[in-house]
């Protein structure tokens, strides 16, 4: 525990002293994704707003009946869900993609997926834009139950940021785990309520998907928030503070145990 408390600290000071470095990474990886793009970042709002559309289209249909306001409970699913497998998803490559820096240059590894996270962070608050869009054509008002949003979008981070971070230092060991992930993620996709009312599963399914699905506790808690006007449930806001701090921990740990070694697979 002492030396986990050490790696912690060791850690928010190097954060601090590489700064300037995350900074370039950040802005290197918003260029490369938007590189030769007529519309560059206008993509971040224009993306989930299309994809939000595609799938009111094809879904609403199906369980519009049976869900209040289906835009915005569509896109409050959707973008819940799209932070966490993109931030994990691009944290995940982030020091193998980086290996060629990692033999020149003698700087902490974990910079290379705190910075993938950073810029997963910068488009999800893009996409915020493209909600309130989707907020104000639907006319669903804000409450003041939007002041517990932050908290679960800390909870929310720390959940992805922590299991990021040990995906990244597994795939450098075990490459298999970018395909396993992958086939992981469409699994996670459709066992998480994103399209569809839970209550339409058979009970088994609806128990196992609110107690085990980390993904279900940050949905369902913006979605009390933007679409019910409640405040999070508070076992809810348990489980997924619980979620955070389990996955946060593991990754650090996993990292830290891993970090002398990723040079020599890279």
């Amino acid at each position: 525990m002492k030396q986990f408390i050490v790696d912690v600290k060791l850690t928010v000071t190097n954060c601090i002293r590489y700064l300037p470095l995350l900074g370039n990474l950040i802005s290197r990886g918003l260029k490369r994704k938007y590189r030769r793009s007529i519309l560059g970042y206008v993509w971040c709002v224009l993306n989930p707003l299309l994809v939000m559309l595609i799938m009111n289209f094809v879904f609403s249909h199906m369980f519009s009946s049976s869900i209040t306001n289906f835009p915005v409970y569509l896109f409050c699913g959707r973008m819940m869900f799209s932070f966490i497998t993109d931030a994990t998803g691009a944290m995940e490559n982030s020091i193998l993609s980086n290996g060629a820096l990692m033999r020149k240059t003698r700087i902490p590894y974990y910079i290379f997926p705190m910075s993938a996270f950073c810029t997963s962070v910068v488009n999800f608050l893009f996409s915020l834009v493209a909600f309130a869009l989707v907020l104000l054509f639907t006319g669903t008002p804000l409450s003041v139950h939007v002041a517990a949003f932050p908290l679960v979008l800390l909870e929310m981070f720390a959940f992805s940021f922590g299991l990021g971070l040990f995906l990244a230092q597994a795939n450098v060991f075990i490459r298999d785990v970018n395909y396993l992930y992958a086939v992981f993620i469409t699994g996670w996709m459709y066992l998480t309520p994103l399209f569809y009312p839970l209550t339409s599963l058979p009970e088994i399914m609806q128990y196992l998907i609110t107690y085990f699905n980390p993904a279900c506790y940050y949905v369902d808690q913006s979605r009390a928030i933007f679409l019910y006007h409640a405040w999070p449930d508070g076992a809810l806001l348990l489980r997924g503070a619980i979620a955070a701090a389990v996955f946060l921990v593991l990754g650090l740990v996993s990292y830290g145990r891993a970090k002398n070694d990723l040079i020599l697979y890279v």
